[in-house]
This record gives structure tokens, C-alpha cells and sequence, in this order.
């Protein structure tokens, strides 16, 4: 048996939508036949869903982050907070439009960035803050806003982890200027490749859009300013939309699935298992757990290999903090022996298990008795 740490879901619909668009030949970004416009319907399906009132298409979770700092007007100069303990994309947006990220430890409960470490590192430059949902676990955005509010920064959630998570009965990606989506094909919903850029200003709604098409302006091939191409193509979208008809199933899923690796789980010295706050419904996009070499018996990577050679069961690392990798290093966005504990520590002994939506309660029981056996007799 081979179990990876995360299978696509095809949707039921997919193939249909697809055949349509194809058959329609409204393939590229353009679409005037509204039958078939999946941009659209996705678009506005995707903001109602979320409790935003616009949400506008893009190629990846990674090209709305960087359109949303470019949207914000960030640019050379400024700077931004953002955790040490994320996906390089994260920080990569920031990059890409010549500001410099500034990077904030994790909080040990959540492993998401901890708000009351932000302050310190606030400066004149700073515009905005970046919170990341950390595999489906929201941040504390009331502590992230009051801050945002204190300073006069703009907020962007990046929730390319957190589709359908909620933070005290709302939406991740409801509470903050501009929040990003990720479609890529281990996401809750996923199109291969696709993102999502949601807010509730019409303003940044606009430029966005304006944006992510090269900036065009009146009359067309007239720029008054550098663009991007980060438009989703049609074709794109259909296959995204028919997977986001089925995103409630999808989310229930991976919860049902969370709970059920809790309960084999829970009771195994040595592993903490993900968190899920009062004030938190998590997505789980991805089942991580840490390892304790002593009270678990063995190392991370001991209990990893054996996982994978005895049992056929992938796992993946942790996040490897931002402020230990060398392209950040070389840019001397951070000191070389700049220590943030927390995340250091997250990446020592945490890994995800096999989080796909359609894992089965027998690949389950199979993992976790996996586990306790190596537990037992170390492999």
C-alpha cells in the first residue's frame, strides 16, 4: 500500500464544464458568452461564498498575493510584516514589488504569526501586515486588526490554506483589506493551478482587475502604469468551478478525517497533535503533527522513514522558517543569526500526514497503527 500526503479530487462536473467551454471555444480569459463564462460565475460564487462582495480570478495563490501588494501600492521603500513560519510565496510577493519583508516568530499555540510579537519591529516604512492561516488554523485577526487600526497599515490575509476555515463564525479571507486564495492541486478546491484575490473595497476590486491585465487603460494600449498577466483563462475557471460546487463536502471531509486522526491519536506520548482555538473552525488543509524524540521514543525523521519504507505512507516537512533560508539570507533582509524559537522548533519536529479530502477511515486506522507500532518496536 501507498498512501501520498495528498490526491486532487476530480469533481463530479469537471469534464462537463471543460467540454463546454472547449465546444463554446471560449477558452482564454475572455468570455462574452455568459453560458459559459466559468470566470464569472466562479468570481461571483467564490465572493458569496467567502462574504466578500469582489473577488477577481488570478493564475495562483502566489500571483493574488503579489497582485495584492501591488494593488495596496506597496513598493521600494516599504516594508512588510509577515511570518517567518509560511510558504516562501508569502514573503516572494512582497519581494517581487521591491518592498522588504520583515519577518515575525510563531505563536506556540496556533503555529500561526504571533500578533504580540508585531510591534517591535513596526518602523515609519511598514504598510502593511501579511497574516497567514497556517494549514487551515486561522490567525487571531482581532489582535492582527487592532494593530493594523493602532499603526494605519493595510491588512492581506493569505489564506491559500484556509479555504472554508472560519475565525469566530467568519470566513477567512472576510476580515482584512484584501485577502488571497490558493487553487494549486493539494488546496480544499483546486484547478491545477488557479487563485483568487477577495475583497470588500471596490476600489481595490478595480485595480486589481486592472492590474492583473497588464494595466490596460482607455484608449487600449495606453499604460500609465506596470502591470502584470495574471489572468485566469476560462478553461481554468471551469474546471475550478466545478470543484467549488462541491467545497461544503470538501471541508467536512478533511474535518471529519482531522477528527478521526485525532481520536487514533490522541493518546500516543510524544505527539501534539494540530491546534483548534475557541475561536477557530479549522479547514485542516493539511493534518500536521509534532514529535517529541524523548517522550515519543524515536526522532522525526527515525518515525518519517520508517513511515515511508514499512508502510508505503509519504509525510512532508514543516515550513523551513524564512529567516533561515539562504535567498532570503542573501538579500540581508535578516541578520544570519537571527533566532525565532518557535518556528525553529515547528520545523524540528513537525510533519503532515497523508490530508487528502477522499483519505478513506481504513488509510487512516492504517497510519495510525503505522504509528504506534513504531512507537512500540521503532520501526
Amino acid at each position: 500500500m501507498r498512501i501520498p500526503v495528498c490526491v486532487p479530487v476530480v469533481p463530479r462536473n469537471a469534464e462537463r464544464y471543460v467540454t463546454e467551454v472547449i465546444r463554446k471555444n471560449w477558452v482564454s480569459a475572455l468570455c462574452l458568452d455568459e453560458e459559459v463564462n466559468f470566470i464569472r460565475k466562479l468570481e461571483q460564487s467564490f465572493a458569496g461564498f467567502v462574504g466578500v462582495k469582489y473577488a477577481t480570478t488570478t493564475t495562483s495563490g502566489s500571483t493574488a498575493l503579489s497582485l495584492a501588494v501591488a494593488t495596496l501600492g506597496i513598493g521600494p521603500g516599504d516594508e512588510v510584516i509577515v511570518p517567518t513560519f509560511t510558504m516562501i510565496a508569502t514573503a516572494n510577493a512582497v519581494i517581487h514589488n521591491g518592498a522588504k519583508p520583515v519577518f515575525v516568530d510563531a505563536d506556540e499555540e496556533t503555529w500561526c504569526v504571533n500578533p504580540l510579537l508585531m510591534e517591535q519591529v513596526i518602523t515609519e516604512r511598514t504598510k502593511a501586515i501579511i497574516p497567514v492561516h497556517i494549514y487551515g488554523h486561522p490567525v487571531d485577526m482581532d489582535k492582527i486588526n487592532v494593530i493594523a487600526t493602532k499603526y494605519d497599515l493595510f491588512v492581506v490575509e493569505d489564506a491559500a490554506e484556509a479555504i472554508g476555515t472560519q475565525y469566530k463564525r467568519k470566513k477567512a479571507g472576510s476580515l482584512s483589506d484584501i485577502a488571497c486564495f490558493s487553487f494549486y492541486a493539494n488546496k480544499v478546491i483546486t484547478s491545477g493551478e488557479g487563485g483568487m484575490l477577495v475583497t470588500n473595497s471596490e476600489d481595490f476590486a478595480e485595480r486589481a482587475r486592472r492590474l492583473k491585465d497588464q494595466a490596460f487603460g482607455m484608449p487600449r494600449f495606453f499604460h500609465d502604469e506596470i502591470g502584470f498577466n495574471f489572468r485566469m483563462n476560462n478553461l481554468t475557471a471551469a474546471y475550478a468551478y466545478a470543484s467549488f460546487e462541491e467545497v461544503e463536502e470538501y471541508i467536512e471531509k478533511r474535518r471529519r478525517n482531522a477528527r478521526l486522526y485525532t481520536d487514533g491519536l490522541s493518546d500516543i506520548e510524544g505527539i501534539t497533535l494540530p491546534p483548534e482555538k475557541d475561536y477557530a473552525e479549522n479547514s485542516y488543509w493539511m493534518y500536521g503533527i509534532l514529535i517529541d524524540e524523548k517522550g515519543f521514543g524515536s526522532s522525526k525523521e527515525d518515525l518519517k522513514k520508517s513511515l515511508k519504507e514499512n508502510y508505503g505512507i509519504d509525510t512532508r516537512d514543516f515550513f523551513y522558517p524564512l529567516h533561515k533560508q539562504p535567498a532570503v539570507l542573501k538579500r540581508g533582509y535578516v541578520d544570519a543569526d537571527a533566532s525565532m524559537p518557535v518556528s525553529e522548533s515547528l520545523w524540528r519536529q513537525g510533519f503532515y500526514l497523508p490530508s487528502s479530502t477522499n483519505l478513506t477511515e481504513e488509510q487512516i486506522d492504517y497510519i495510525v497503527d503505522a504509528i504506534k507500532r513504531i512507537k512500540k518496536s521503532g520501526n
